[in-house]
C-alpha cells in the first residue's frame, strides 16, 4: 500500500512538473437524472418513471499540457433525483408493504401516488481533456461517486382509511455507498478578456453508472428482492422474479468561470 501511494505521489509530481498551466474555478447547472432499473421500468402502471431535473455545483481544476491536452478533476456536489408516479388498477383489496422501512403501508384499487428518491452525492470525475485552438473541448474518463444520503418520499391519493396521505424515510441503507461511472463531455471555453486569464466554461456532460447502485423502487421497496412468495407476486410491485441492478444515468449542462495560471514563465496556452 505504501509503495502504491509513493508511486501515485511521484506520478502526480511528474504531471505537475510537465504541465504548462493550471485552471481553477467553479461550475454548476441543471441535470436530467435517472435511476435505471429494468424491473422498475417494466413494472407497468404501478410504477411509471417520471422525468427528473436535479442540480449540481462544485470546483473545477485542470492541468494543461502542450498540444491542447489536459487532465481535469472536478469536485461536484449533486442533488440527484428520480421521480415516479403510479396507480393500482389491476385488482382490488388491501396489500401490506412489509418490505419497506415503513410497515403497515397499504395500497388499494384506484389509489394513485407520486414519489421520489433524492440522493445527495459527491462526484469526483478524473477526465482526459482535449481542447482545440477555437476553444471547443472533449473530455472522457472515469468518475467516482459517493452516496452521502438518500431519502424516499411519497404522496398518495385515494388511499385506504387511516392510512397516511404522505410518507418519507431515510433509504440510504438500501443503496451502495458509491458508484463508478463513465463520463463523456463536450464543451467550449471562452476567454472573457483578450489580455486576461479569466475564462467562461460551458459543458454538456453524459454519465453512466458502470456499477450497481441498488436502492429502492417507486414504492420504497428494497430492490434487492427476488422472493417467490405468491403473496408478494400478486402485484408487479410485490417482489421481482429476478434481480436487476440499478445504474445512474444523467445528462448535465454546466456553466462556470475559471482562472488560468501559467506554470511555465514565458509560455502561454494557445487560447
Amino acid at each position: 500500500m505504501k509503495k502504491t501511494l509513493f508511486v501515485a505521489l511521484i506520478s502526480s509530481f511528474g504531471l505537475y512538473a510537465s504541465a504548462q498551466s493550471l485552471d481553477m474555478g467553479l461550475r454548476g447547472g441543471p441535470a436530467s437524472t435517472w435511476l435505471f432499473n429494468t424491473n422498475v421500468f417494466n413494472a407497468g402502471s404501478d410504477q411509471d418513471v417520471s422525468s427528473s431535473i436535479s442540480s449540481e455545483f462544485g470546483a473545477h481544476f485542470e492541468l494543461n499540457f502542450l498540444g491542447g491536452t489536459g487532465i481535469e478533476l472536478d469536485v461536484i456536489y449533486s442533488k440527484y433525483t428520480q421521480k415516479y408516479k403510479g396507480s393500482f388498477i389491476d385488482s382490488g383489496g388491501l396489500y401490506q408493504n412489509t418490505m419497506s422501512d415503513l410497515p403497515n403501508n397499504y395500497y388499494q384499487r384506484n389509489e394513485s401516488y407520486t414519489s421520489s428518491t433524492e440522493l445527495t452525492l459527491i462526484k469526483l470525475p478524473l477526465l482526459f481533456h482535449y481542447q482545440t485552438k477555437t476553444g471547443f473541448s472533449i473530455e472522457v474518463g472515469p468518475e467516482y461517486c459517493i452516496v452521502n444520503d438518500a431519502v424516499y418520499s411519497a404522496t398518495y391519493s385515494g388511499q385506504p382509511i387511516l392510512m397516511p396521505s404522505a410518507v418519507s424515510f431515510d433509504s440510504k441503507s438500501q443503496f451502495n455507498s458509491s458508484s463508478f461511472n463513465a463520463v463523456l463531455g463536450f464543451g467550449w471555453n471562452v476567454k472573457l478578456i483578450p489580455s486576461g486569464k479569466l475564462y467562461l466554461l460551458t459543458d454538456l456532460r453524459f454519465e453512466y453508472g458502470i456499477t450497481d447502485l441498488k436502492g429502492t423502487d417507486a414504492l420504497g421497496e428494497n430492490l434487492d428482492n427476488s422472493g417467490t412468495n405468491p403473496v408478494y407476486l400478486a402485484h408487479s410491485y410485490r417482489g421481482y422474479s429476478s434481480y436487476a441492478g440499478t445504474h445512474m444515468l444523467d445528462a448535465s449542462f454546466s456553466i462556470g468561470l475559471f482562472y488560468r495560471l501559467n506554470l511555465v514563465p514565458g509560455v502561454h496556452s494557445f487560447m
